[in-house]
């Protein structure tokens, strides 16, 4: 006897999440991931250019960009984070959250009252995370960065070149993976700046993951509180994860410029300078304003400032990004958590009919 379309259905479902419930990290991240991702993606665009030019703003900056190359000038690179942000953050939550497993067995569990600990422990959870994870991105990185800036770079080499007429055209995301890996050594090409991305994810991912998990644990009590002033779970996570990324970007920002600015001038073919050479030119570049007399480790204020050029449409990135990605993860994960009490419930219900 063919066996009834309802009790299949309800197999397929509850086979389905059961998946989904086996692989919590994939179900959240992955979605989250590519919904933030492309979101952000304009932003970000618009933060590396102006890390390497001069624009007067943000704003003009994007009117460049739509004059120069069009609308989809704002996605050009878009394909590779696109393509590889779904494996590098599933991998990187799963490390982040594996280490954090780890610490809890070794040196004992988070508990509510202890945010020292809980803020430790995803602050080692995220530097774990950054560091592995680097080594597998940097070359997806770089293809970016190269995409996202390919403009700025064809025009400094024909002007290097003496030509009058700047032309471009652009490249495929294979297209330019190749041409690095053929004229930067093979694959060493694609680690150009790694010691700056190494640093920048490592400190990066420690700040943000401690930030986040020691502002989810507040948030977890003010939930738990019964006022009229409670935000909506979706808005609290939205909050959380946007503060965390802002605050965690905020402190790496430099080190991100710098390496930007290694990379262009790698790219474009420009003498090769150091790390101390690209900070020097930047916070003593020319035309700018008279030093302060106020002085960070002997550096006035206003040539520090000069470290944090983009910094506002790269926060505003980092506020839709981390918000987004974690309100859409935490969203999953209470809805497969609810799913799976339901099917619990369905599973205790039905359990006299044989749908195997």
């Amino acid at each position: 006897m063919p066996e009834p379309q309802w009790g299949s259905m309800y197999r397929y479902r509850r086979e389905f999440f059961e998946y989904m419930h086996a692989h919590p990290t994939f179900a959240s991240a992955a979605p989250a991931s590519l919904i933030s991702t492309l979101a952000s993606f304009p932003f970000d665009s618009i933060k590396s250019r102006l890390q390497v030019k001069d624009y007067p703003s943000a704003w003009k900056c994007a009117r460049a960009v739509v004059r120069e190359e069009g609308v989809k000038g704002l996605f050009r690179g878009a394909s590779i984070p696109l393509i590889t942000i779904t494996f590098v953050r599933t991998c990187s939550f799963s490390i982040y959250t594996g280490t954090k497993a780890w610490l809890s067995a070794r040196f004992g569990p988070n508990a509510p009252d202890q945010l020292w600990r809980i803020g430790l422990y995803g602050a080692v959870g995220g530097m774990t995370s950054g560091t592995l994870i680097s080594c597998g991105s940097a070359p997806f990185e770089l293809v970016k960065v190269q995409r996202q800036l390919e403009y700025l770079i064809a025009t400094q080499k024909q002007k290097a070149a003496g030509v009058q007429a700047i032309t471009f055209k652009p490249q495929s995301g294979f297209r330019a993976a190749l041409d690095i890996y053929r004229q930067h050594g093979g694959v060493r090409g694609f680690y150009l700046g790694f010691p700056l991305h190494l640093c920048r994810d490592t400190l990066g991912s420690a700040l943000y993951f401690g930030l986040y998990d020691s502002l989810r644990s507040i948030g977890n009590r003010l939930e738990a509180q019964d006022h009229a002033m409670r935000l909506p779970s979706p808005v609290l996570s939205f909050m959380i994860g946007s503060s965390a990324g802002m605050l965690s970007w905020l402190l790496v920002y430099p080190v991100d410029l710098l390496k930007t600015q290694i990379q262009r001038d790698a790219l474009a073919g420009a003498p090769r300078r150091d790390v101390s050479s690209v900070f020097t030119t930047i916070v003593t570049a020319k035309g700018a304003s008279a030093p302060s007399r106020y002085s960070v480790a002997g550096i006035p204020v206003n040539y520090i400032s000069r470290l944090y050029r983009g910094l506002g449409i790269s926060a505003l990135r980092s506020f839709i990004s981390h918000g987004l990605n974690w309100m859409i993860i935490e969203t999953i994960l209470g809805h497969l958590r609810e799913t799976q009490k339901k099917e619990t419930n369905s599973a205790a219900i039905l359990d006299y009919l044989d749908f195997q």
